[in-house]
């Protein structure tokens, strides 16, 4: 037991160190010195495309944000999934209060049966977009977007040999709920690899409009069920690479309970098993480290059960140190985050003594929740989001089983569940 103990002490640590290892290359990505600053008259005129299928949380916070861009010329496109849709309402009467004439609100139209809806409305407002347009902007409607968002993006694509800039998602839990536990921390793990690995991400990203018809991604849109997945790839394909953007670190204060991370996770992973050429070193890499830990736990349940006390102490205090050291990681990184984010003059709530002590409960937690949501994205073959399946026979073989308008009933009554 005592060997098998220390073989599973020995892989946990190699993992500590090879995180580190991720985390000091996210850090030093975070300290890159800020872009020089462009005079208006150089800066290109941009769209903004915001794609809306449900009311989400922050909605109004997030369109308002994009109609007060400091940006000299731009305009925001939002594509609504529908007039019945709630977020029709929400939007059109946020314009309406704001008095602005810099924005466009179409339904979706052009809707394909072979990619998902948030493609399908990317593809219909980028075809719609004339030429005076150099650059084009994407975001989520779960960011709010802080007033030098849009310039932040663009100044770095005056150098020719970037394709795109992107920023990423940083989730702030206030209420402790064990889904937003989970998620926050799968997400940073997450946010770290992506960043390292030039990885962008769709809900915060730039891109000149001439690399975007050029590099094929329309026509592939319109067949895959991920929108940021296809992006590096096609990039690169054309010498261009990804530049990550530390100042647009984008904060998302929503909250969600386990089944809807669960969910949330296994779309997440599912994409990155469709189109990301290292799904099969991230299957190894989870399935071997969540082992360990399951090992571990019952390693030390087999020794309190046989009266094996030094042991069971020995094998308990590995473990504490190992969720520790990945505390003192997560720690680490987030104050990077949020040193970024209140740069901006945005806040940031610090941990209660409770919160940090649910936190490190869900470290092995969300460990557990790893393994499971990457067997259910290896096993999914029909996905639901917001309402709508699609059933997944390839990366480039996607098919919308049935369309029907977001349900008013489907919005959560707590207004900050996410959808």
């Amino acid at each position: 037991m005592n060997v098998l103990a220390i073989a599973l002490f020995g892989i946990l640590t190699a993992f500590v160190v090879l995180q580190i290892f991720y985390i000091l290359a996210f850090v030093s990505s975070m300290n890159l010195p800020s872009p020089k600053t462009i005079q208006d008259e150089l800066l290109p005129k941009a769209a903004v495309i915001l794609s809306l299928r449900g009311a989400d949380p922050f909605l109004a916070a997030c369109v308002r944000a994009l109609l007060y861009q400091n940006y000299p010329q731009y305009n925001l496109h939002i594509v609504v999934d529908s007039q019945e849709d709630p977020a029709w309402n929400i939007v059109n009467k946020t314009i309406q209060q704001a008095q602005a004439t810099h924005v466009q609100v179409n339904p979706l139209i052009a809707r394909h049966n072979t990619c998902s809806l948030k493609g399908s409305a990317l593809v219909q407002a980028i075809k719609a977009l004339d030429d005076s347009y150099q650059v084009v902007a994407f975001i989520d409607a779960d960011v709010i977007a802080h007033p030098t968002w849009l310039r932040e993006l663009v100044i770095p694509l005056m150098d020719e040999r970037i394709g795109a800039t992107t920023g990423n998602r940083w989730y702030i839990t206030q209420s402790g709920q064990w889904g937003s536990l989970v998620r926050y921390l799968w997400n940073t793990v997450a946010v770290v690899f992506m960043c390292t690995q030039q990885a962008p991400w769709g809900g915060s990203i730039a891109m000149r409009l001439s690399v975007l018809r050029q590099s094929g991604l329309l026509e592939k849109w319109t067949q895959s069920i991920s929108v940021d997945a296809p992006i590096l790839g096609a990039l690169q394909a054309m010498g261009l690479n990804v530049k990550f953007v530390p100042t647009v670190m984008m904060p998302n204060r929503e909250e969600c309970n386990l089944a809807r991370c669960l969910r949330f996770i296994t779309r997440q992973l599912l994409s990155t098993r469709l189109y990301n050429p290292q799904w099969l070193l991230i299957v190894a890499q989870v399935f071997t480290s969540t082992l360990a830990v399951v090992l571990t736990i019952v390693l030390l349940l087999i020794a309190l059960s046989k009266g094996n006390i030094g042991t069971a102490l020995g094998i308990a205090g590995g473990f504490a140190s190992y969720i520790l050291a990945i505390a003192v990681q997560l720690v680490f990184v987030e104050q990077v985050v949020r040193r970024v984010i209140r740069a901006r003059g945005e806040s940031t709530t610090p941990f209660s003594a409770l919160m940090m002590a649910k936190t490190l409960v869900a470290i092995p937690l969300t460990q557990l929740v790893y393994a499971v949501t990457v067997v259910s994205a290896i096993l999914t073959q029909k996905v639901e989001w917001r309402g709508i399946s699609y059933q997944i026979k390839g990366p480039w073989n996607i098919r919308l089983i049935e369309y029907q308008p977001y349900e008013l009933s489907r919005q959560p009554i707590d207004t900050n569940i996410s959808l």
